[in-house]
């Protein structure tokens, strides 16, 4: 019997802050020859993506036997030029989550290393209070964000510009338990109605990592139901 390579769920809630710098400091920090920085209005953007969601389950498992999880990760907008055509991806750092499950389950499903680390979403009316903790208690982000009365962005003139940014990125890469090759994931989801965040970033680890990339954060959403599924796409060499 073949192995599943699929993990299907239901979002509850997904919130992006976008942060927008120049396209030769992405460059320079990509792990691979055949992965260009995508550039939209002159920037590149990295995104912290945190994902709330429920009815984890590996395919063709059904979800009402599924797990409820909080991950997050680094998300950067990349092109791809391995093959005859360029095209819209992502490279994703590293992937986080709150369920030992997941963390066990990953080196073996998705030949990824999902770390674990302790996120909080706190809902106090319309405010939200945000935060990600390593297991050692450092902080790796935290953010207070509440509903905005209109879209703002330096990178994307309006929010289906940036929805439309999202859909295109359906294949991931990140680094692999195989220290010469990355990980393909595609992620294909009910597209959602994203609606605008007013944010105070108070920490973000970006500074830390890309310390000479000038890292500026330049706007939020947030998006609500629908289904997600992981397929793993197998191993691809960073050269």
């Amino acid at each position: 019997m073949a192995i599943p390579r699929a993990v299907n769920a239901r979002l509850i809630e997904r919130l992006i802050f976008n942060f927008r710098f120049k396209p030769e400091a992405l460059d320079a920090v990509l792990p691979a020859n055949w992965l260009k920085p995508q550039v939209c209005n002159g920037w590149s953007i990295v995104s912290f993506c945190i994902l709330h969601l429920d009815r984890v389950i590996i395919w063709p498992l059904p979800g009402i036997f599924g797990y409820r999880t909080t991950s997050c990760a680094y998300r950067c907008g990349v092109m791809d030029a391995s093959g005859q055509t360029v095209k819209p991806s992502v490279y994703i750092t590293d992937r986080q989550t709150d369920l030992p499950l997941i963390a066990r389950l990953a080196p073996w499903l998705f030949l990824d290393t999902i770390l674990m680390v302790r996120p909080r979403i706190q809902h106090s009316g319309d405010v939200m209070k945000i935060s990600v903790d390593y297991l050692d208690g450092q902080p790796m982000f935290s953010a207070t964000a509440k509903p905005a009365a209109g879209w703002s962005s330096e990178v994307f003139p309006t929010i289906e510009e940036f929805g439309y940014f999202i859909k295109g990125g359906v294949e991931s890469f990140t680094p692999s338990v195989y220290g010469d090759r990355l990980t393909r994931v595609d992620l294909h989801k009910d597209e959602p109605v994203y609606q605008p965040l007013d944010a105070d970033i108070e920490m973000q680890c970006l500074d830390g990592v890309w310390k000479d990339a000038g890292v500026v954060y330049d706007s939020a959403v947030r998006a609500r139901g629908g289904r997600y599924k992981w397929t793993y796409r197998g191993l691809k060499r960073y050269a």
